[in-house]
C-alpha cells in the first residue's frame, strides 16, 4: 500500500507539474499574440498616418535651379511613376511644379484612384496652381478621358491656360503603339480612342498658331516595352528616366522658338474592329497593290481585310506577318506620312534646323530643392513613403521580438527557482503543498477482495474427506 501510495502521490505531481506547464505555455501564447498585435498596429498605424497626410497633397514644388525658367508638369497615373519612384531626373535643369495623379482626368470628374482617393481632374488642378503655371504648361493626360470629351477637354486646357498667362502648353501624344493594352477602370478608353486624341491634338496645334504644341511622345517611344509596364503605357524606371528627359528637352527646343508639333498624328496599330477613313485607305493601298480585299474599301477592318494584310506582309520581305497594319506596314503601303522623314526632308531644302535633342538624364546632386507638402509621397528630405513606412514595421516587429525574448528568459528563471527552492517558490506543485501541509494527503483505499477469491480461498482450506 505505501508503494500505491508514492505511484499514486507522483501521478498527482506529474499531472498538476503537466497542468503549470500548459498554463505557462498558455500565458506565454497570449503574451506574445497581444505583442505580436500591438507591433502590427504600430505597424498599420504609421502606414495609415502617413497615408491619410499624403492624400491631403502630392503636388511637388522644385525650386532649386536658380534661374532658370520655372514650369509646371500635369498629368495622370501615366506620368505618376515619376512621382512613385521620386525621379525628376532632368526635370531639375527647371524650377518646376509637378501634379500627377492616378485616374485622372481632362476635364471629366476623375475615377477612384489606386491610392484610394478622388484627384482633381487636370483643369481643376491648373486652377488649384494658379499663378503657379510659369512659362510652359506641360501635359500629359488623356488616357482616362472618354471620346466624346476630346476636344472640350483639349480647348478646356487650353483656354484656362491662356486665362492664367502660360506662354506654351506642350501636350504629349498618347502611346498608340502594338504593346498598348489599356482602358480605364470605366472601360471608356481604349487605343481607339488614343489614336482620335492625337488626331484632335494635332488639329488643335495647327489652329493655335503655335501656342498648343504636341511633344510626339507615342513616336519617341515606339519600340521602348522596357520603358513600360505590362499595358503599355504605365512607366518603369526606365521609363521614368526616358520621360523626364524626354520632357526636358522638349520644354528647352519650345523655350528657344521652335515648334514641336509632328506633322501628322502618331501611327495607330491597325487591327480587326478598326473603321474609319483610314482603314479605307488601307484597303484602296492594297488592293493597289493587287491583294484581293473582299468587299472593297468599305472603311471596316474586319477578317477579310486582315487576311489581305497578311497576303501584303508575305509578300513584302521585311514585313512581320500579323495581319495587323503596324508602322512598317502602313509605311510600305504608303498611308502614313512618317514626321521623321518629313523633318529630314525640310531639313534637306531648307538647310540644317537648330534642335536640341534630348541630352541624357543627369544624376541629382541634391534633393533638398524637392519638397511636397506635408505626408506627400515623400518627406521632407524628398524620400519615397514606403522606406518610412517599411522601417516603421521593423521597428515595431524588432520591439516585439525582443519583449517576448524577455517574458522567455523570465519565465525560465522563476522554473529554475522553483526546482531548487520547492518550498518558498510560488511555482510548487501539489506534491510540494501536500509535503508541507498545506494540501490533505490522499488516502489511497486497500484493494477490494472479491467473491469468487473469497470462495477459492475457502477450497483451498477445507481438507479433504476422510
Amino acid at each position: 500500500m505505501a508503494g500505491d501510495d508514492v505511484g499514486d502521490t507522483r501521478r498527482h505531481a506529474a499531472l498538476s507539474a503537466a497542468a503549470l506547464v500548459c498554463d505557462d505555455l498558455m500565458t506565454a501564447i497570449g503574451s506574445f499574440r497581444r505583442w505580436a498585435i500591438t507591433a502590427a498596429a504600430v505597424a498599420v498605424g504609421s502606414l495609415a498616418m502617413l497615408g491619410s497626410a499624403a492624400r491631403a497633397d502630392q503636388t511637388v514644388y522644385f525650386d532649386d535651379a536658380g534661374d532658370a525658367p520655372y514650369i509646371s508638369i500635369i498629368g495622370d497615373s501615366t506620368l505618376t511613376g515619376v512621382r512613385w519612384y521620386a525621379d525628376y531626373g532632368a526635370l531639375e535643369r527647371f524650377n518646376f511644379v509637378f501634379s500627377a495623379e492616378s485616374c485622372r482626368r481632362t476635364i471629366e470628374q476623375s475615377c477612384i484612384s489606386r491610392e484610394g482617393y478622388r484627384s482633381a481632374n487636370v483643369i481643376g488642378a491648373m486652377s488649384t496652381l494658379g499663378g503657379d503655371l510659369g512659362e510652359v504648361l506641360v501635359v500629359m493626360s488623356g488616357y482616362n478621358d472618354p471620346v466624346w470629351t476630346i476636344d472640350e477637354a483639349i480647348a478646356g486646357v487650353v483656354e484656362a491656360a491662356r486665362a492664367q498667362g502660360v506662354d506654351h502648353v506642350v501636350w504629349l501624344s498618347l502611346r498608340t503603339s502594338d504593346d498598348v493594352d489599356y482602358s480605364d477602370p470605366q472601360e471608356q478608353s481604349s487605343i481607339n480612342t488614343f489614336r482620335e486624341y492625337n488626331e484632335q491634338l494635332i488639329a488643335a496645334a495647327e489652329a493655335s498658331d503655335g501656342y498648343l504644341q504636341v511633344a510626339d511622345w507615342a513616336t519617341y517611344s515606339n519600340g521602348a516595352s522596357a520603358w513600360f509596364e505590362a499595358d503599355g503605357v504605365h512607366l518603369t524606371a526606365r521609363g521614368v528616366d526616358a520621360v523626364t528627359t524626354f520632357i526636358a528637352g522638349t520644354v528647352e527646343r519650345v523655350l528657344a522658338g521652335e515648334d514641336v508639333s509632328p506633322a501628322a498624328a502618331p501611327w495607330t496599330v491597325l487591327v480587326p474592329g478598326a473603321e474609319g477613313e483610314i482603314v479605307a485607305g488601307v484597303q484602296e493601298a492594297l488592293i493597289a497593290a493587287d491583294i484581293e480585299v473582299a468587299g472593297g474599301a468599305d472603311g471596316v477592318y474586319g477578317n477579310d481585310t486582315m487576311a489581305a494584310v497578311a497576303e501584303y506582309q508575305r509578300r513584302n520581305d521585311g514585313l512581320q506577318e500579323t495581319g495587323a497594319v503596324d508602322i512598317a506596314t502602313a509605311r510600305a503601303l504608303g498611308v502614313y506620312e512618317d514626321p521623321e522623314a518629313v523633318e529630314q526632308s525640310n531639313a534637306t531644302t531648307t538647310g540644317p534646323a537648330t534642335t536640341a535633342a534630348p541630352t541624357a538624364v543627369p544624376q541629382p546632386a541634391q534633393r533638398s530643392g524637392v519638397s511636397e507638402t506635408e505626408g506627400a509621397a515623400g518627406g521632407d528630405d524628398g524620400l519615397p513613403v514606403w522606406p518610412i513606412v517599411s522601417a516603421s514595421s521593423v521597428v515595431a516587429l524588432v520591439t516585439a521580438v525582443a519583449l517576448r525574448r524577455r517574458y522567455v528568459v523570465a519565465q525560465r528563471a522563476s522554473r529554475r527557482w522553483a526546482r531548487v527552492h520547492p518550498a518558498t517558490s510560488p511555482l510548487r506543485s501539489v506534491a510540494d503543498l501536500r509535503r508541507t501541509g498545506e494540501l490533505p494527503m490522499v488516502t489511497v483505499p486497500a484493494s477490494p477482495i472479491y467473491d469468487h477469491q473469497l470462495e477459492q480461498h475457502d477450497v483451498r482450506s477445507t481438507p479433504p474427506p476422510g
